[in-house]
């Protein structure tokens, strides 16, 4: 196993006192997933608690994006190189990670490129480095089970949190909670598992008080980014507003019941109403 002292790092290292939490999952997640997971991380970043994931596409950037919105510390466990950002389009997102006081760690030489192989091993370095493992969302095979059964293997606690019955997303997530994983509502229920006393939240995990259904379309700035054409996810708006994704979800969600945004595939578009596109 690897041992801390050996990884490679960059940035704040060792982070500051305070437990650690993994949040993992699907690379491809649902906008409720994405939404979880940067909630969640946020809630508990707030709290003193040093999230960590692995800078992969999905839940793991809404995880990292989660704690650094309200100025907590995350790390980034890698599967290649500290020098060598995988996705390269988290060139961004790693260079927050540090301003932040966070770090990028791998147990990889410098200069080590993506290599399927690599990423079990780096999941569990990943559950070493934590005291409590949550699943957001994971099909059956996802890495983010490598994760949960490394964290079981070295007595860490594993937590996951529920889904819908009818998402391949949720197969997985359910299976741990059937199988003992503690079932995560909110920051509180991780905080507990924590055993920590800090107060989080009045309403972890509640959509925010702005994100009351009375947004009237036509002062939405998310239309502005939207085509009738092109289906952009919640996440991807939340990146072009830096608004948070659960911010961005309950806006939608208004825009929708109004009209003037539908579904499409897995993301959103302009609606259109008598045939001509909304102003």
């Amino acid at each position: 196993m690897i041992e801390a002292a050996d990884l490679r790092t960059r940035g704040r290292w060792p982070p500051p006192d305070g437990p650690r939490v993994a949040i993992v999952g699907s690379r491809r997640p649902s906008p409720y997933g994405e939404a979880v997971a940067e909630q969640l991380a946020a809630d508990l970043a707030r709290s003193g608690v040093i999230v960590i994931s692995g800078l992969a596409l999905g839940i793991d950037a809404a995880a990292h994006r989660g704690a650094l919105v309200t100025g907590g510390v995350t790390v980034a466990v890698m599967g290649t190189g500290v020098d060598v950002i995988y996705p390269a389009a988290h060139g961004k997102l790693a260079g927050e990670i540090l301003a932040a006081g966070g770090a990028l760690v791998s147990q990889f030489p410098d200069g080590t490129t993506p290599r399927r192989h690599n990423f079990p091993a780096r999941n569990w370095t990943m559950a070493a480095l934590s005291e409590v493992v949550v699943v957001v969302e994971a099909a059956l095979g996802s890495g983010a089970l490598i994760t949960a059964e490394a964290a079981l293997d070295l007595n860490k606690e594993v937590m996951a949190v529920p889904g819908s019955v009818f998402s391949p997303l949720s197969v997985g997530t359910h299976a741990l909670i059937r199988d003992g994983a503690g079932l995560v509502q909110n920051a509180r229920d991780v905080m507990a598992a924590l055993g920590a006393t800090q107060e989080v939240l009045d309403d972890p995990l509640s959509p925010p008080k702005s994100l009351g259904l009375t947004v009237s379309s036509e002062r939405d700035g998310i239309l502005a980014h939207l085509s009738d054409v092109l289906a952009l996810s919640a996440a991807e708006i939340a990146r072009k507003l830096q608004l948070p994704v659960a911010e961005v979800l309950g806006r939608l969600t208004a825009l929708e019941l109004d009209g003037a945004v539908r579904r499409h595939h897995d993301g959103y578009v302009r609606a259109l109403r008598n045939g001509k596109q909304r102003a």
